[in-house]
């Protein structure tokens, strides 16, 4: 399985089914696309199950710090439930809206006793008008540690998204779903604590035009060894 370090998610096509009908293509089935995003520490998989059935795909079971794409069925009130390998563990049980031609993702992390989840509309950000000549990136604390955190990107100076963000609740998680502009290039990407003191850095990170980044900080404070910066190139409408 693809890790969030990886560049391209893993593309599976979970609900379109193309038909034809005396001779002629039948008519486009409304979808959206979803990235499901696992940050989920406690257990090495997490599986999904949209609208009581499981989902029958290659990325189904989930792996820790992995991701998959898939295109569902465009209607409201989409129920999915994430389980945890370990113990069968139900951590989210939620309903949904998903729209014809929008993207999500879908993001699983905290703990067992404290499972958490949200739901994040895709979009390219409001006044770009050649979405290919930017670079975007948003930012996610999803550790298990009690510290607010910060972002760095090389030496850029950190926007006020990327500054001092708690574990995320789902609130907060929705709320910053938007993307930030930045400058193209590749940096090395520190994650600091209220104190400045580094978590962890990851080097070699590119941000190349045309791109829209999820970063997140992964990992657990009982075992400081497992902080991880993870990337993901988004798909956005």
């Amino acid at each position: 399985m693809k890790k969030l370090s990886l560049i391209a998610a893993f593309v599976a096509s979970v609900a379109l089914l193309g038909s034809c009908l005396r001779g002629e293509e039948a008519a486009p089935v409304p979808a959206g696309g979803m990235t499901f995003i696992n940050t989920f520490i406690e257990a090495n998989q997490v599986a999904y199950r949209l609208d009581q059935s499981y989902i029958q795909d290659q990325f189904n079971p989930l792996d820790y710090r992995s991701y998959g794409f898939g295109l569902l069925f465009a209607r409201e009130n989409r129920r999915l439930e994430i389980y945890s390998a370990y113990e069968q563990a139900r951590l989210v049980d939620t309903t949904f809206t998903i729209r014809d031609s929008v993207f999500y993702s879908s993001i699983v992390y905290g703990t067992h006793d404290d499972p958490r989840h949200f739901v994040t509309i895709d979009r390219i950000p409001d006044g770009v008008d050649d979405p290919r000549e930017v670079a975007a990136v948003r930012f996610y604390n999803l550790a298990n540690l009690p510290h607010r955190v910060t972002l760095r990107i090389g030496d850029i100076e950190p926007v006020a998204a990327f500054r001092d963000r708690p574990l995320e609740t789902p609130a907060t998680g929705k709320a910053a779903e938007g993307f930030n502009l930045i400058t193209p290039g590749t940096y090395t990407l520190t994650v600091v604590d209220e104190d400045g003191e580094t978590i962890t850095t990851r080097q070699g990170i590119e941000l190349p035009k045309g791109t829209y980044t999820s970063i997140f900080l992964t990992g657990d404070e009982r075992e400081p060894s497992t902080f991880y910066v993870g990337r993901i190139y988004q798909r956005v409408n």
